[in-house]
């Protein structure tokens, strides 16, 4: 049996309780994650170490295994090749049987609690066996621990860790200054939802969200979706649910048809990034005459009604309305992404449907306001 984890300590904790043997190979090791170990074997436990270095492992750690090597059934191995030591290895042995921990999980507090990870809890005893094996090979390119050695590193330790630290201040920024670049934020947020929680408490929701789906059918017979062969552009401009388009664009488009197929099976291809899509479609080597935002994001709507907003001047009017603000510097592909996500949110936060009966909404506000 194999199963997946996000959090390794509960389960690795009732394995290693029950290990006649375990062997640990891993990039990074603190003392609250060596303790984490040792707190849980039995006395009787033969422990196998494969430790690396290129992180700035715990001296701490790495003393109190030289010392127990010589008091128990302990071995410990330093990998000083060349290659960067990088595995998380957990394999225990019970009553014959082997349980191995696979992942992301370095032997740290972190690694066992608090930080995102993913590991792979397997008791295939053939995946075990190769498991040792692998073990067994690496394991003789390991040094032994010694207190030289131990002496040595602690002066170069202080160093590493302040390095570290360091590096994580420059990611946390990093990140805020990221988060805070694909920000979303309406001024006026609140009176929006409470807007839309009323809309959504009104008798004809039920109507409009059949309306839309309906709506959404239409679209995708007109555009003979997913296969965009035999494609109805007649019926599509037809359609005004989700964006009312401009007829005098028909005959320009139908003059670009094939170029038209090839720009819909893109733009509804789920493997690449939608700000790419849209870019693409819009101002790049996909551009068809004709196609702007209002064609794009309705083709969009109809593709994945739970992603994709109508972008439109209705839609962006409501948008102004309650102050929307979006980062600068982005490409059109990009604002429309964080948009579309924003409100994907609004539509949990509200318990509307989906965008394309948000749009609805968005459309009236709007068409009240121009």
């Amino acid at each position: 049996m194999t199963t997946i984890l996000t959090k390794l300590s509960e389960n690795l904790r009732s394995e290693i309780k029950t290990a006649d043997e375990i062997w640990v190979a891993v990039a990074l090791m603190s003392a609250d994650g060596l303790n984490f170990i040792l707190n849980n074997l039995r006395p009787s436990c033969k422990q196998n170490y494969l430790i690396g270095f290129d992180l700035p492992t715990d001296p701490k750690a790495l003393a109190k295994l030289n010392k127990l090597q010589f008091k128990s059934d302990l071995s410990v191995q330093l990998y000083t090749q060349r290659e960067y030591f990088h595995p998380k290895l957990y394999l225990i042995k019970s009553k014959g049987k082997f349980s191995a921990f696979v992942g992301s999980a370095n032997c740290t507090n972190g690694g066992f609690n608090n930080n995102i990870e993913l590991t792979t809890h397997t008791r295939d005893q053939i995946v075990g066996k190769q498991l040792l094996q692998w073990f067994e090979e690496h394991v003789k390119s390991g040094q032994p621990l010694t207190d030289s050695f131990i002496k040595r590193y602690e002066v170069q330790y202080a160093k590493r860790l302040d390095r570290k630290k360091r590096e994580e201040k420059i990611s946390t920024e990093e990140k805020q200054i990221l988060n805070k670049e694909f920000e979303v934020t309406l001024s006026k947020k609140t009176q929006f939802i409470e807007k839309l929680i009323r809309y959504r408490s009104e008798e004809d929701y039920g109507k409009i969200v059949r309306e839309r789906r309906h709506a959404v059918t239409e679209l995708r017979d007109s555009l003979d979706y997913p296969n965009y062969q035999n494609i109805d552009l007649e019926k599509y401009f037809s359609i005004w649910e989700l964006g009312h388009l401009i007829a005098i664009s028909r005959p320009i488009v139908m003059r670009n048809i094939t170029q038209l197929k090839r720009l819909l099976k893109y733009l509804c291809d789920e493997n690449i990034d939608i700000a790419q899509r849209y870019n693409r479609v819009l101002t790049g080597d996909l551009k068809v005459d004709g196609v702007g935002k209002a064609f794009i994001s309705k083709i969009l709507a109809a593709h994945r009604p739970d992603l994709y907003f109508v972008k439109n001047n209705k839609s962006e009017t409501t948008l102004r309305i309650y102050g929307i603000q979006l980062p600068r510097g982005l490409t059109a592909g990009e604002k429309y992404k964080i948009t579309c996500k924003f409100l994907k949110q609004v539509c949990i936060e509200t318990g509307i449907r989906n965008l394309t009966v948000l749009d609805y909404y968005l459309y009236l506000e709007g068409s009240d306001n121009t």
